[in-house]
C-alpha cells in the first residue's frame, strides 16, 4: 500500500486580501515537505467556480511548479475534468508537465464533481459522463497513434489528423485514472484497464466490495487499449496529533465541513442541478445522502467505521491498517 498527499485548496472565509496568495504558497510548502517524509503522490484537484471549497482550476500550472521544486514525489492530476477540457490541450499539457518533472505524471480523469462544473461550459450533467468517455478514447489514441489519425465522432466532432508534441517520458502515457463514486465506475475503470480512485466516504466493507467488482472486471475485460494501470486509491479525511482525541476531533471537524456543514453558499449547487442558475438564485436544498450519512455519525462512530482517519500516531496507523 502506498500513501498520498490529496490537496484541492479549500479556504473558509473570511478572508485577508491575500489569502489566496497564502494558499498557495502553504500548499506548496505543504507538497514539498510530503515529500521529504515520503509520501508517494501529491494529488492536485481541478474544480470550477467553487469559493471556499476549492480554488483549484488549473492544477497543472501547480503541479509544474511543484515539479521544480522537488524530485521524487508523483504529481497526480486528481482529476482532470474532461468534458471542460478539449483532447488536443489536454495531450499536451500533460506530457509537458511529464517531461518537466523527468517522468512523475499521474493522469486522473474525470466527468466533474458537479453540475455546477460542467453546466458554466455549455454542457448537461448528463452529457458529461458520454462526453468524459469520448474524450479519453480520443486521448488515448493521441498518445498511441503517431500521428493522431484524426476523430470523427458524437460530442468531438472533424478533429484533424495531427503529430501530437509534445511526448510524455512515460510510454505510451502516463498512468490513468477515473475518479469513481458508484460501482458502475469502479467496472468500467476495470474494463478499461484504468486505475479507480474512490473518492466518496466509505467504510471497509464499502470498500472491498467495489475493489472486488473493479478487479472482477479486470479479469474479464477485452476492452484494455493502451498501457495498463490496474490500481485501486481510496480517499479519507485525515488528522493525526499527540492527543488522540484532538486528532480524532479535528480530522472528524473536517470532514463535517467537507461534507456539507459549511456556510459556503455554493455548497447548495455543489452536489446536484440547478439548470446553471448562480448559486445566490436557488432556494436551500435537502442535504444529500453523503452529507446525511456524515453528519448523522458521532466522532466515534466515524473513526471506528474507517470513513475517517485521526487521532494520534498509534490509532491512525491503527486505522489505515484497518
Amino acid at each position: 500500500m502506498k500513501i498520498s498527499y490529496f490537496s484541492q485548496l479549500q479556504m473558509p472565509r473570511p478572508w485577508k486580501d491575500n489569502a489566496e496568495a497564502l494558499l498557495y504558497q502553504n500548499a506548496m510548502e505543504q507538497a514539498i515537505y510530503a515529500e521529504s517524509v515520503g509520501f508517494e503522490t501529491y494529488w492536485q484537484t481541478e474544480h470550477h467556480f467553487f469559493p471556499e471549497i476549492g480554488h483549484s482550476s488549473a492544477p497543472e500550472i501547480f503541479l509544474a511548479a511543484l515539479a521544480m521544486k522537488t524530485s521524487k514525489i508523483r504529481l497526480g492530476l486528481g482529476v482532470v475534468v474532461l468534458p471542460v477540457n478539449h483532447p488536443y490541450r489536454v495531450v499536451e499539457y500533460v506530457s509537458t508537465l511529464d517531461i518537466l518533472s523527468n517522468g512523475r505524471v499521474e493522469f486522473g480523469t474525470g466527468r466533474g464533481s458537479s453540475g455546477y462544473h460542467v453546466e458554466a461550459f455549455g454542457l448537461t450533467p448528463d452529457e458529461s459522463r458520454e462526453v468524459w468517455q469520448e474524450s479519453l478514447t480520443i486521448i488515448r489514441s493521441m498518445f498511441l497513434d503517431d500521428p493522431f489519425p484524426g476523430w470523427n465522432g458524437t460530442h468531438f466532432k472533424n478533429l484533424a489528423k495531427r503529430d501530437i508534441v509534445p511526448k510524455p517520458i512515460q510510454r505510451p502515457h502516463p498512468p490513468i485514472w477515473v475518479a469513481a463514486s458508484q460501482n458502475s465506475t469502479f467496472e468500467m475503470a476495470g474494463k478499461m484497464g484504468i486505475g479507480a480512485m474512490g473518492f466518496s466516504p466509505a467504510n471497509p466493507h464499502e470498500l472491498s466490495t467495489a475493489v472486488n467488482s473493479y478487479r472482477n472486471a479486470s479479469s474479464e475485460s477485452n476492452q484494455i487499449v493502451g498501457s495498463v494501470n490496474n490500481r485501486f486509491a481510496a480517499f479519507a479525511i485525515c488528522n493525526v496529533d499527540k492527543s488522540y482525541n484532538v486528532g480524532r476531533d479535528r480530522a472528524c471537524d473536517a470532514a463535517r465541513w467537507y461534507f456539507g456543514k459549511n456556510n459556503a453558499p455554493v455548497q447548495k449547487v455543489r452536489y446536484v442541478s440547478h439548470d446553471g442558475k448562480y448559486h445566490t438564485e436557488v432556494p436551500d436544498v435537502i442535504p444529500t445522502r453523503i452529507e446525511e450519512g456524515i453528519l448523522a455519525r458521532s466522532n466515534d462512530d466515524l473513526i471506528r467505521e474507517g470513513i475517517v482517519l485521526g487521532g494520534d500516531p498509534d490509532s491512525l496507523c491503527r486505522g489505515i491498517e484497518g
